[in-house]
């Protein structure tokens, strides 16, 4: 009788460690999102109320141009760079853009965002700050080029109601607001359940010691990826949960030098443009964007980035030796 009711405290601790504590983790991450998507969504609501974006996208209209962009996706993308993902997701939704501009958005931001913020992280787990700058609007901007090119262009448009409404000039603001309202009700709900899916599968992973078991099956495929064997943990925690989540930890293996310097300076090249592969990929599925788009470009940009890194370095050191 005691061991039965010792197996159901232990039931009942595992289900709350990983259900509960994954639920509320998955809550506090989702309104911080709001907390930033809402506001630049209902801003972008109201400018395009007054016209302003329509003034905008004249003002950048040569410079996107070359992405094949209207002027008006300078500010999800500006948005993406400095801010983060859901902040550009956020102006995606509210501007009334082609699904092939949606398709280069993302892409692009993916690729580069949340700049200060990441920057700043890899630079204190090892990073080269200036290196990991150019990897990633670099390849951001060729990536909005080439795909550019190779994407056919379509009339289809990511259109709100909101958008729809401010089309016409004597639509009351009362009439937007309450469209904005729509619109992102059901952003904010495709958000929050994505969040408590990924938060739920990563405590099943650590509680059940699968993470570990899954970083030593990495270790052979890290090769492709320029690093060493002993990286794949840490590569494996940054894709699954992000440089910023996963910062504590990086930065602990630099400090610690967990890690050689050349070894977590390749580790910091490989990551740069390639983490959180799960839940920021999932996030810009909502938009519609194919999977393809939203992955390729950061596999190859991940994989060529640390072998040209790998290279250059052999050039240097056999050049001073």
């Amino acid at each position: 009788m005691g061991k039965e009711k010792q197996h159901l405290e232990e039931r009942k601790s595992v289900f709350y460690e990983i259900f509960c504590v994954g639920f509320k983790e998955a809550v506090k991450s989702s309104l911080g999102i709001f907390k930033i998507m809402l506001p630049v969504s209902l801003l972008m609501a109201i400018l395009n109320y007054l016209g302003i974006v329509d003034w905008l996208s004249v003002l950048f209209q040569p410079i996107t141009n070359l992405l094949g962009l209207s002027g008006k996706a300078i500010l999800p993308l500006l948005s993406g760079y400095l801010i983060n993902t859901y902040s550009a997701i956020a102006l995606m939704i509210s501007l009334e853009l082609p699904m092939k501009e949606i398709a280069i958005l993302s892409s692009m931001v993916l690729l580069s965002h949340t700049l200060p913020v990441e920057l700043s992280i890899q630079k204190k787990a090892g990073g080269n700050m200036g290196l990991l700058f150019l990897i990633r609007v670099g390849s951001s901007i060729i990536t909005g080029i080439v795909l550019n090119i190779i994407l056919p262009n379509a009339d289809v448009v990511l259109a709100s109601e909101t958008q729809a409404i401010t089309a016409v000039a004597t639509t009351s603001f009362a009439i937007v607001l309450k469209s904005w309202v729509q619109d992102n009700v059901i952003t904010i709900i495709k958000i929050f359940v994505i969040n408590i899916v990924i938060s739920v599968v990563f405590k099943c992973l650590i509680k059940f010691h699968i993470i570990d078991k899954l970083s030593s099956l990495l270790k052979p495929i890290m090769f492709i990826f320029g690093s060493g064997k002993e990286s794949a943990p840490y590569w494996l925690i940054a894709n699954v949960i992000g440089l910023i989540y996963g910062a504590g930890i990086l930065i602990t293996a630099n400090e610690n030098k967990d890690l050689e310097k050349e070894e977590i300076r390749r580790l910091n090249v490989s990551i740069c443009s390639m983490h959180s592969i799960i839940q920021e990929t999932a996030n810009f599925l909502v938009l519609g964007v194919g999977l393809p788009i939203l992955i390729v470009p950061r596999f190859i940009t991940a994989v060529v980035s640390v072998w040209v890194y790998n290279l250059v370095e052999r050039l240097r050191k056999k050049r001073y030796s």
